[in-house]
């Protein structure tokens, strides 16, 4: 084999190593981007499912140390409108059901440091929205938890209510439209747990549908 050859031979073995070399590395690179791409997406997906929760969505304590009253129940105490400005004599305190006032005057959605008309609140309930009736003058802490729970969602309202017997701090109270009843319960700790299962078995469930004012689970 002539000298010229044999160079020309070498080089294109040399060409073809230097390609080889080359579609392996490049070969390796593309592998570890998908392992970097991968890993980068696992690490979200654990992020999501493994976030701690949001304290401002765990208020209170567990439902076992709230000390709460059973629920009670009270027959429906009717369902009219009465003109702006009429009192009402209510059977349940704080009121669950009963005639109220005209939807003009219904209470925004919110807690409210002032005190409420119980014939704006009725016709809240009515709409399927919860009630915290909580004492003025409870603590600080106890105040900022029930506001904390109540500003969860724009749907209901928490006001004050001078009438609730000790130890307890707050009073929920709901229109269960379903059974045509008014539902309360006294509890003396704020609690998440609590809540949420009021929320599931009265948000949203008054007699009257109104758009907005969905169930908690959404069902």
């Amino acid at each position: 084999m002539s000298k010229k050859l044999h160079e020309k031979q070498q080089r294109r073995l040399a060409e073809e190593a230097k390609k080889a070399r080359q579609k392996k590395e490049h070969r390796r690179a593309n592998m570890i981007t998908i392992g970097i791409a991968a890993a980068v997406a696992i690490a979200v997906v654990l992020l999501i499912l493994f976030q701690p929760e949001d304290p401002a969505d765990n208020v209170g304590v567990a439902a076992s140390e709230a000390n709460c009253t059973e629920r009670e129940t009270f027959e429906s105490e009717g369902n009219q409108h009465v003109d702006l400005g009429t009192r009402v004599q209510y059977e349940a305190n704080p009121p669950t059901t009963g005639n109220h006032w005209p939807p003009e005057a219904i209470a925004e959605a919110g807690f409210s440091e002032a005190p409420l008309e119980p014939e704006r609140l009725v016709h809240n309930q009515e709409h399927g929205q919860i009630v915290i009736w909580y004492k003025p003058d409870a603590s600080e802490e106890i105040l900022g938890q029930i506001e904390d729970m109540t500003e969860q969602n724009s749907v209901n309202i928490a006001a004050p209510w001078d009438d609730i017997d000790e130890p307890y701090n707050y009073v929920l109270s709901a229109w269960d439209g379903e059974n045509d009843q008014g539902v309360q319960m006294s509890c003396e700790l704020p609690s998440q747990q609590v809540w949420d299962e009021w929320r599931e078995d009265f948000q949203g469930r008054g007699p009257e549908q109104i758009p907005g004012i969905g169930t908690f689970s959404g069902d």
